[in-house]
């Protein structure tokens, strides 16, 4: 072993090393020898390759080994605990604690009756050997406290047998384990935690004051009481993962928990407190309610109060608490409010603005921005508990919070921590760390202006207008500014940039107010933003000719008023805003779209063009579009390419919305003039329409009609150039079939008969082969013309293409094309069902289109077996609308041909687990639709054949499982499914583990 492990080894040896232990594992009495060398050998290699060894004889043979033998392994390994587990490493120590819980798993009570009890003996006890304790009970929680899956197969009467003695021994356990937190609280210099609250109403002063006297304990034993108190939190934790907590957990435990989980200032105690926390907020998660619930609720409340004044009137120790401690106490809180603050409001104890009050300066004296993200949540969890008529009551700290908030992300008060925000790498999402804690925040007043719009918007109305003539004045001054000016210039332009974002967030709820003054009002500050923001934006940019950090500003400015107008243009009739001064608008954006000797800067561009088609959705006009965006037209017919991609994109969706009103002759003209170089250029052709497409997938019918027109030439070129099979089609296969899916996707019912003369065309090209991808994309249009309806699309001619061309390519190295292929066979079969059972038909023709039903349920059936859990997904969501919509089930060529393959296949993915396993509740409500047809011939007739056919059950072990309970509702029969399967693979793998003796 140590050769193994020496840098010196080669790997050609490390293999024959391996390959000498694999052989070595594998001998019937390798447990023999791994005992002698726990006892003898103190190599860490050796003793952790005998334990891994002696792990797989438990796992694997310990149906097969004699009781004497199961003896000895057990009092060997429990002796060498016992002695050696003061001075053994910690992980060989963890390892054969979890090895005695295996064999418990197996033989407790009948061959290893004290198992339970000698673990709360060791809990009982001091240092090591309670730690020890500590250890194994949180291994048996882990192993044997539930019934469910530990990678370990047992039969489900044996598993519910140990739920049910370890909930036996549980009090003994609980109390063990209450008395370890209570005795070193004790410890600690304070008194005991407080009585059940059934004793009494819970005081301020329940708790042992440790926050108010934090000292250091000079113990000789505090480093191991404390890890023995770690310990003890997160065995308490899992416990609360699976106990039944009413009947089990004693309030006066909870408050214990709860203690440790207060005590983050003490010194060496912050692990122990993260525990606490997460023991308690396990409880929360399942719900807690004791019989005393609400007396619960108020020592929780009256703990957190009292850890929430100490933190916030000792706000220095802040930054030293450990984040994840932080963080855990904002999830801790976010829990208590969400499930007891509406509760304990009735309580008369319950001051609930005294609670808020310190949780609103918990929340603006956490030290970083990411706590104070999380502390956002309980807010947002707060807020989404409140009715209308607690509006009032809590106006007053929803204020404070906005406030709070605002503040929060303006420099001009928290210029410390925003400057060291990072706002150049990108997350997953494309944001900025300063971006996303940005969005969380505005977020958050978002939702405080859902229940007071008017006042919340009033509030960052009135900052915006102390800033927004700075954005005039910038043009003089940013030139001219320096030092603490220039800084406090800069801050401003900043601000300014904020609070306009935060702005055009609140333009849906400003709108919604309901109460006819409030409305007025809030019609009126709708339209002073609109007008003060639109005259900003009138005037020139103003980005050119000043320093770099103030050119920022300004252009981050311009393009948050940009953004700004265009949330507010759907609003701009109810706030009274002239026409003219929408229209307005059109010239403070046009420019910035049009060619420039020197381009404008890529931000102001995009955000130009998203103004612009807003403009164009929702402004009703009054003048001539013409004399508004002529000149961008004329450059739209030419080219855009002087654009970014994104920024044409927005454009172009523009120009047609704006034209596409009226006879939409321009529109038309438009769309035609950029599907005009198809022929010759399809690659730089056709992107561009398949993404005005796509903009247009959910526009009104009549848009869909010009654009159909105008895009019906460039359609019918790529069609033609899809009937070459090679040249201009094969230099741009991709661009064609993605247009082509685009254009289906969106105007299909648009396309008349173009429709089928293109699908002809497709299942044509598809036969010729081509990329994964584009044959994908052409089964995908084709599905779309069968689902559409209309007797253009042939059925037969789609189960060949399916059948000769497309299914043989869709293996597991091409799941898309698998995917839509099955995709087509299911809306085959779904839409055109009538085709496979006509009410008329002669007797040849009817023979044939039974054949067809056949071959699309075999191949329905087959995918079934391959290894990709979405084609699994989908061919059962299949299975169950053919079943719900047109009785599959009940056919009587299913019920003859295919019911009992389906259902093997069915139990068969259940058995297998693995991968499979994602698929569980599909796969197991699948075999209870089909065992519904007739319940008693499963039960009678099928399970009992399924079962003899599996290889590996002896005679007893199948007339036992043959035993299927009759009971037919889908919960119970979902869980008599899951016991036979479990069952099943626990005795094929107990068989083939055949009992021998292991001595020899």
């Amino acid at each position: 072993m140590s050769e193994f492990f020496a840098p010196t080894t080669t790997n050609i040896r490390k293999r024959e090393i391996e390959s000498m232990l694999e052989d070595f594992s594998n001998r019937r009495d390798s447990w023999k020898h791994c005992l002698l060398f726990l006892q003898k050998s103190q190599n860490q290699y050796v003793l952790m390759f005998s334990l891994t060894t002696l792990e797989n004889t438990i796992n694997r043979q310990w149906i097969g080994i004699s009781d004497e033998n199961k003896t000895e392994i057990r009092l060997t390994l429990w002796n060498e605990l016992m002695a050696k587990h003061e001075i053994m490493l910690y992980f060989i120590r963890n390892k054969m604690a979890h090895l005695m819980v295996s064999i418990a798993k197996y033989d407790w009570p009948h061959l290893y009756e004290d198992f339970f009890s000698n673990i709360v003996e060791l809990i009982k006890r001091e240092g090591r050997e309670c730690l020890l304790g500590l250890i194994l009970a949180q291994a048996a929680s882990e192993e044997l406290g539930v019934a469910r899956d530990t990678g370990v197969l047992l039969p489900s009467a044996r598993r519910n047998q140990l739920e049910r003695l370890m909930l036996k021994g549980m009090p003994q356990m609980l109390a063990a384990l209450s008395a370890i937190l209570e005795k070193n609280a004790q410890k600690e210099g304070q008194s005991n935690p407080p009585p059940s609250p059934t004793n009494g109403a819970p005081q301020t002063s329940a708790l042992p004051d440790l926050l108010a006297n934090a000292h250091e304990i000079q113990a000789v034993d505090k480093c191991l009481n404390m890890e023995n108190v770690v310990k003890c939190l997160t065995t308490l934790q899992h416990l609360f993962s699976w106990l039944p907590l009413s009947s089990h957990v004693p309030p006066s435990l909870v408050t214990t928990v709860f203690y440790w989980g207060s005590i983050a200032t003490q010194s060496m105690s912050g692990e122990a407190a993260l525990a606490g926390l997460g023991g308690v907020c396990e409880l929360l998660y399942r719900r807690y309610a004791p019989p005393s619930s609400a007396a619960t609720a108020l020592r929780l409340h009256h703990a957190a109060l009292r850890l929430l004044r100490h933190l916030t009137h000792a706000p220095h120790q802040l930054p030293h608490l450990h984040h994840d401690y932080l963080n855990k106490l904002a999830e801790f809180l976010k829990l208590f409010v969400s499930l007891h603050f509406k509760r304990l409001e009735a309580e008369p104890e319950f001051d609930a603005l005294e609670f808020l009050s310190y949780l609103f300066q918990y929340t603006f004296q956490v030290p970083t921005c990411a706590i104070f993200v999380n502390c956002l949540d309980i807010w947002i969890q707060f807020i989404d508990i409140l009715k209308p008529e607690d509006i009032p009551k809590y106006w007053e700290a929803l204020q404070a919070l906005v406030n709070g908030v605002l503040n929060k992300i303006q420099f001009q008060h928290n210029k410390a921590q925003l400057q060291h925000l990072d706002n150049d790498l990108c997350d997953d999402d494309g944001e900025t760390e300063y971006q996303t804690f940005l969005k969380h925040c505005i977020e958050c007043v978002a939702r405080v202006a859902d229940l007071a719009p008017l006042d919340v918007f009033t509030c960052v109305l009135e900052r915006w207008q102390c800033l927004v003539g700075v954005h005039g004045r910038a043009a003089w001054r940013a030139g001219a500014a320096a030092g603490a000016e220039g800084e406090r210039l800069l801050v401003a332009l900043l601000d300014l940039a904020v609070l306009t974002r935060v702005l055009g967030r609140l333009a849906p709820a400003l709108l919604s107010e309901s109460e006819s003054g409030r409305r007025v009002s809030a019609v009126q500050l709708g339209g002073v933003l609109l007008e003060r923001a639109g005259a900003a934006l009138a005037a020139p940019p103003l980005a050119r000719g000043h320093p770099p950090h103030y050119a920022r500003a300004l252009l981050h400015i311009h393009a948050e008023m940009f953004a700004c107008m265009g949330a507010w243009c759907c609003y701009a009739t109810d706030c009274g805003v002239p026409v003219q001064t929408m229209e307005g608008l059109f010239s403070s954006t046009v420019p910035f779209l049009l060619p420039r000797d020197i381009p404008e800067p890529p931000l102001l561009c995009q955000a130009a063009a998203q103004l612009l088609l807003s403009l164009s959705k929702n402004v009703k006009l009054t003048s001539d579009p013409m004399s508004l965006v002529g000149e961008l037209y004329n450059h739209a017919q030419r080219s855009l390419h002087y654009l970014e991609p994104k920024t044409a994109g927005a454009v172009r969706e523009a120009l047609v919305s704006l034209f596409v009103r009226g006879t939409g002759e321009r529109a038309r003209a438009l769309v035609a003039a950029w599907g005009a170089g198809a022929g010759a250029a399809p690659r730089a052709a056709l992107p561009p329409l398949t993404a005005l497409l796509h903009a247009f997938a959910d526009a009104s019918t009549h848009s869909k009609k010009i654009i159909a027109e105008g895009i019906q030439n460039a359609a019918e070129t790529a069609l033609r150039m899809l009937c070459e099979p090679s040249g201009m089609y094969a230099a741009a296969e991709t661009e064609i079939t993605d247009f082509f899916l685009a254009l289906f996707t969106a105007l299909l019912p648009q396309l008349g008969n173009f429709t089928y003369a293109a699908i002809d065309v497709f299942l044509d090209v598809a036969q010729r082969g081509g990329t994964e991808g584009s044959l994908e994309r052409l089964v995908q249009c084709v599905r779309l013309g069968v689902e559409a309806g209309g007797g253009g699309v042939r059925v037969d001619v789609v189960l060949e293409l399916l059948h000769r061309h497309v299914l043989p390519r869709a293996s597991h190295l091409a799941p898309d094309l698998a995917r839509a292929a099955h995709a087509l066979l299911a809306s085959v079969l779904i839409h055109r069902w009538r085709y496979f059972f006509p009410h008329k038909c002669d007797t040849a023709e009817g023979g044939r289109r039974a054949d067809e039903f056949r071959g699309a349920l075999s191949a329905l059936g087959r995918a079934l077996l391959l290894p990709d859990i979405e084609l699994l997904k989908l061919n059962i969501a299949t299975l169950e609308t053919l079943n719900s919509k047109w009785k599959l089930y009940h056919k009587a060529i299913f019920r003859s041909e295919f019911l009992c393959e389906f259902l093997s296949v069915a139990l068969g993915g259940l058995a297998e687990g693995g991968w499979r396993g994602l698929a569980r509740d599909e796969l197991t409500a699948a075999v209870h639709a089909m065992a519904a047809v007739d319940f008693s011939a499963f039960r009678l007739a099928f399970l009992p054949r399924f079962l003899r056919s599996l290889p590996g059950l002896a005679p007893h072990h199948l007339q036992y499982l043959e035993n299927f309970p009759p009971d037919t509702d889908l919960p119970t029969f979902t869980q008599n499914i899951h016991r036979l399967i479990n069952d099943v693979n626990c005795y094929r793998a107990y068989n083939a583990a055949a009992p021998v003796d292991m001595a020899t």
